[in-house]
């Protein structure tokens, strides 16, 4: 009978964010972020918790919120790459490329095979790039190697 309570135990919260989940897929994201605060409130060190509420937050538009969320992750737990990786996402939209490359090393760092990082770290270098091309293109229109290298880029964002 222990056993049956003690796994009823671990599973409710479980099945708790699972319901979370859903109500933040079906548009309900204040309804999810209520019960998320609720959940935190009785429990401020559940990282799955605040890792889903940095999520939705983040989907939002929320970037603020969302990255004290997910610096509160990292400093409660430093292993995970997740959140640096989404932590990179907030900073590369706001324009912080350099803490953008932080955040996707440290993710890397974390995890070697988290595969979204290396991928975020490839997209933010290829960003810089287009932008430096761009940039050079306006200060010498007529450099044609940079002019290649730009089209060469856009060409290969539209096959994908």
């Amino acid at each position: 009978m222990s056993a049956l309570v003690l796994l009823a135990a671990v599973t409710a919260p479980a099945a708790e964010l699972d319901d979370i989940r859903r109500l933040a897929d079906e548009g309900q994201q204040d309804a999810a972020l209520r019960r998320l605060d609720e959940r935190l409130v009785r429990d401020p060190s559940d990282v799955p918790a605040r890792f889903l509420k940095g999520s939705i937050l983040l989907q939002t538009g929320k970037l603020g919120e969302a990255r004290e969320a997910f610096d509160e992750v990292t400093r409660r737990a430093p292993k995970l790459p997740e959140p640096y990786n989404n932590l990179a996402v907030i900073y590369a939209a706001q324009g912080d490329y350099e803490k953008a490359r932080q955040s996707l090393y440290t993710a890397a760092q974390q995890a070697p095979d988290y595969a979204a990082a290396q991928i975020n770290l490839g997209d933010l270098y290829v960003k810089l790039a287009v932008d430096a091309y761009r940039r050079a293109l306006e200060l010498n229109p007529a450099d044609e190697a940079s002019r290649a290298k730009l089209l060469a880029l856009d060409a290969m964002f539209r096959r994908q």
